[in-house]
């Protein structure tokens, strides 16, 4: 095995221009959302612009959630992009995924191809599943030695390279059937007969970027994972590269004396959207996290307008609108509150908005003594901080990972305690958490791994020696 490197996007969700003008219904559709709609063209063509100048990475593998909702026309933006790309020497590996098309019978999903016009969406040319295997061929799929449905299996300078399609419809289970599993097992039991070091990739998680995650959203798993990560470990396969949850985290499994690693990247359109790169050599994949460039084509203020711009950037605006200017609030609100309730509830909103923005750090602090051992002279030290701010800094790490606050940090022992005070409070009242979230029986086994990176290290980096053959020490 040679020295290889290579790229690895998730969630492009580009958007054409061509489908929308400024106006309300654009602003609708965007307020609230996870990833930015309106600025995708620029954000995808920034990381395009960072791969393509890389002289050392001829390839790129892009693992879903390509398009917005299925519009035909973004395909073929996206398309004309990818040949582009391939212009300039790289090879490119495509996954597509749910986003991708819109379903109808068997393969139905929620997803709806639309523009926005001045007022109101309207319906445009869609793509259904069937459709995208013939627009993705060219990616990866006519060069593969093996295929089961939309997933394919290819040799690359010594590695194997398996793409797993599980573009399940939102509400059962996605991934390979049994079937499929028996193709995965044959591609298995071949790249180890061959001395293939094994590098899988597909769209949803396979291990749970949070616990709270995988209890509230199963069927925003890889379908049937535990047979997956069993099949995986059995057959020493060290990692798989997975996108969906735009969160950026890295976290592992043991079986034994085996350990697989689960490499989530985040969106590239996220508010702070990254990328991966992948240094393989001598059988150790030397793992890395490119951020969004700071200045990009065409969006005033770059990454930091983009990282205002939605998510807990809007949520943020949101929150400190309603204090200033109530009539604002509800105008920027529109497309995610219902407005009827929250001009019929003004007089409450507005006043319990004020009274949270207004807590301090200190008095957060001594609600939770008793659990935290915080003295009165430490939480005085910090009536200047709000706890608002604190709540969105964990918000924000949420999705970029690397969780902020270590055990020793003032904000650490501030939620210990209070969560502590909470989940006692809720045991005098006999009410149990795990009646409404399956697995957890106290809020702060719930919350703790947001606070604090309890997974493997860094979530932007690590080295994993992907050949058990392969002795490495890290320098």
């Amino acid at each position: 095995m040679g020295k290889l490197q290579f790229y690895i996007i998730a969630d492009n969700h580009y958007f054409s221009k061509k489908l929308w003008v400024d106006g309300e219904a654009i602003e609708r559709r965007c307020h609230g959302d996870q990833v930015v709609i309106k600025e995708s063209p620029e954000v995808n063509e920034a990381f395009f612009k960072v791969i393509e100048q890389d002289a050392e990475a001829d390839l790129v593998v892009i693992i879903g959630d390509l398009i917005n909702c299925g519009e035909r026309l973004c395909h073929d933006e996206f398309i004309e992009r990818l040949h582009k790309l391939e212009e300039t020497g790289k090879r490119v590996l495509v996954l597509t995924a749910t986003h991708d098309y819109n379903g109808c019978g068997e393969d139905e999903n929620e997803f709806v191809a639309s523009g926005y016009g001045k007022k109101e969406a309207y319906r445009v040319d869609c793509t259904r599943r069937h459709e995208l295997d013939a627009l993705y061929r060219p990616f990866g799929r006519n060069e593969a030695d093996s295929e089961y449905d939309m997933s394919y299996s290819i040799g690359i300078d010594g590695y194997r390279f398996i793409l797993l399609n599980d573009d399940g419809n939102g509400h059962t289970d996605c991934g390979l059937d049994d079937k499929g599993n028996e193709w995965l097992e044959n591609e298995l039991i071949k790249a180890k007969s061959k001395g293939e070091a094994v590098l899988l990739f597909t769209h949803h998680p396979v291990i749970t970027p949070y616990p709270v995650y995988e209890a509230a959203a199963p069927t925003e798993m890889y379908g049937r994972h535990p047979i997956l990560k069993g099949l995986l470990t059995k057959y020493g396969v060290k990692v798989v590269f997975t996108g969906h949850t735009h969160v950026h985290t890295i976290r592992s499994i043991s079986k034994g004396e085996k350990v697989l690693y689960d490499v989530g990247t985040t969106a590239v359109v996220s508010p702070c959207g990254k990328i991966r790169k992948v240094v393989l050599e001598n059988g150790v994949a030397d793992i890395s996290t490119v951020d969004m460039p700071e200045e990009i084509d065409g969006i005033e203020g770059g990454s930091k307008y983009i990282a205002s711009s939605c998510f807990g950037g809007y949520y943020r605006r949101l929150i400190d609108t309603a204090c200033k200017d109530y009539d604002a609030f509800l105008k920027l609100g529109d497309g995610l509150i219902p407005i009827d309730q929250a001009q019929k509830y003004r007089f409450i909103i507005r006043p319990a908005l004020k009274l949270i923005s207004k807590i301090n750090m200190s008095f957060a602090g001594k609600l939770g003594r008793k659990y935290s051992g915080l003295t009165k002279k430490e939480c005085k030290e910090h009536k200047n901080e709000k706890v608002i701010d604190m709540v969105f800094v964990v918000l924000d790490h949420f999705f970029t990972g690397d969780a902020p606050f270590t055990p020793d940090t003032y904000e650490h022992r501030v939620i210990y305690g209070a969560l502590h005070r909470t989940d006692a409070i809720m045991r005098t009242f006999k009410i149990s958490l795990s009646r409404y979230i399956n697995g957890f029986d106290s809020l702060w086994t719930l919350v703790e791994p947001l606070v604090h990176n309890t997974r493997t290290g860094s979530d932007r980096e690590i080295i994993i020696k992907i050949n058990d053959e392969v002795t490495y020490e890290k320098d």
